[in-house]
């Protein structure tokens, strides 16, 4: 990622206290003046400053004709609007509601705080819209917590946030993910082995990882992805496809003219195929292991599945179930793939942050031969850092976005119902104001003594925020904390290229091959 430099010496402790009292009297001088917004006469939305507004196509024009705008390059287009325009910009689209872009994280916290008992969400309109309108009625007129609102979707995610965020749920399965990770990291060791580095398509090896690993939870069984015989057609290959090809097409469909909602454009036509495609194979597997649960016997002594615990689950339909765990087989294989390519990444641009990892992991695990434990995890304390500080680095979720249901005043203006609020957490991530050194890779400031002074808890925000968090969350961290465990256990990542440059499919990605080179540490 350009502008991303290597770790620097951590700062005597007399400048950490300092850069602490700096940020803290900062932040807390930015809570008195959001207060004073607040409860002062507000302004009106008119006065949001942003590109400018035309009738009947509002900024759409601005924006086409803004050098820095493209539809895979959408991050940089909103980096560069708030540069120019400050913390609250305005922005409106023909057929969507006016939208405004904060990246202050006092009125994040109170903005999300003020919409908990009814986060609505701007959801995938066009996925919405396929699912309603399906001829054979699958969805049976509920689309799933991706795309539902209001009582529908607390129904739902009220019912299945116990199964899907409680650790001891989650770590049931750490034994398989680990043996995903372990099996992963011998495919690693053949390609490098074959070609001495990772090959162009390398993501697409970790995309077979991520399925494999989803996979695992939501249907119970393995898929055979690391098969390294598995043949181009199979069904994983063809899902791992699919899911390109779905969140590809989601950005034609999503950031344009939503001329759709009229007629079904050429690229929804291609949107709905896609996704009528992935769901006939996903379907299969669901009946596949659905089958497999009925056929065994009956016992006391063996722990529900996460699709049998949700089955059972008073107030849950089997549609409600296997639309969750169609989402999660969606959701869970482009996310969790680049988040942990940008961590390798930048382990591989600041050696010594490896290093001190690779300590850490060498320490925890010393000569255990076995599976990981939560006792493992619950040890990786700078591992976990270097997750959080590589996703607060190169994000693979720049926003995300709520709909108020009342008036509500933000940074001092009057916010009308019915309009977007989009946080741009990547945005404030890269702050200076609230991470100093903000441009460098440190996962240290994560720590518990906070070295670089105290972290506000909505500076940033991977998996989202409040009710509406990624109900997937838990899954996905203990997938990365196992897979970077494991490749710092065995090898030194290199990386001899250019720096990446980041492009938008929903998700944000490589626009570089990632050939990394893995060394043997033993």
């Amino acid at each position: 990622m350009s502008g991303v430099r290597k770790c620097m010496v951590m700062s005597p402790a007399w400048r950490s206290l300092a850069l602490s009292r700096a940020f803290t009297t900062t932040a807390a001088s930015h809570q008195v003046a959001a207060a004073e917004q607040r409860t002062s006469e507000p302004k009106p939305a008119s006065e949001i400053p942003g590109p400018r507004s035309y009738p009947f196509i509002g900024t759409f024009f601005s924006m086409i004709l803004n050098k820095s705008f493209a539809n895979n390059k959408i991050h940089i287009y909103f980096r560069k609007m708030v540069e120019e325009h400050g913390p609250i910009i305005k922005m409106e689209v023909p057929f969507n509601p006016p939208m405004v872009c904060i990246t202050d994280p006092n009125e994040v916290e109170a903005f999300i705080r003020d919409t908990m008992d009814n986060p609505v969400r701007h959801v995938l309109e066009s996925f919405k819209k396929i699912r309603q309108e399906d001829a054979d009625n699958y969805f049976e007129n509920k689309t799933g917590l991706l795309t539902e609102n209001g009582q529908e979707w607390w129904r739902v995610r009220s019912r299945v946030q116990s199964s899907m965020l409680r650790v001891k749920e989650v770590v049931a399965y750490l034994p398989v993910m680990d043996q995903i990770s372990l099996e992963f990291m011998d495919r690693i060791a053949s390609l490098q082995s074959q070609y001495g580095e990772m090959p162009s398509d390398f993501l697409n090896e970790m995309y077979k990882w991520a399925l494999e690993s989803v996979g695992s939870v939501a249907l119970n069984r393995r898929l055979g992805c690391l098969d390294p015989n598995i043949a181009p057609d199979s069904e994983p290959i063809r899902m791992i496809k699919l899911v390109n090809e779905l969140f590809t097409s989601l950005v034609d469909v999503e950031i344009s003219l939503h001329i759709w909602k009229l007629f079904p454009t050429p690229a929804f036509r291609k949107l709905r195929k896609t996704h009528q495609e992935f769901l006939k194979i996903a379907d299969k597997n669901i009946r596949e292991t659905e089958a497999a649960l009925l056929a065994q016997e009956p016992s006391d002594d063996r722990e529900l599945t996460l699709m049998e615990g949700l089955l059972l689950k008073p107030g849950l339909s089997r549609k409600d179930v296997v639309t969750l765990i169609l989402d999660m087989l969606f959701a869970g294989v482009d996310t969790t793939s680049h988040s942990l390519s940008f961590a390798l990444y930048l382990l591989a641009r600041h050696p010594e942050v490896q290093t001190r990892l690779q300590e850490e992991v060498d320490t925890v695990l010393g000569d255990h031969k076995g599976p990981l434990t939560y006792q493992h995890l619950a040890k990786f304390h700078y591992l976990k850092a270097v997750v959080k500080e590589s996703m607060r680095v190169i994000p693979s979720v720049m926003a995300f976005a709520r709909i108020l249901e009342k008036d509500r005043v933000i940074s001092g203006y009057l916010i009308p119902k019915g309009w977007s609020v989009m946080i741009y957490s990547m945005q404030m991530g890269l702050d200076e104001s609230l991470f100093p050194r903000a441009n460098e890779f440190v996962p240290e400031r994560w720590l518990r003594d906070r070295p670089l002074g105290p972290i506000h808890p909505y500076s940033t925000a991977p998996f989202g925020a409040g009710k509406r968090m990624c109900i997937g969350r838990r899954i996905a961290e203990q997938e990365m904390y196992t897979f970077l465990a494991r490749v710092m256990q065995r090898f030194t990542v290199d990386y001899k290229y250019e720096d990446i440059e980041l492009i938008f499919r929903l998700v944000l990605n490589s626009e570089r091959p990632l050939k990394f080179s893995f060394t043997e540490r033993r």
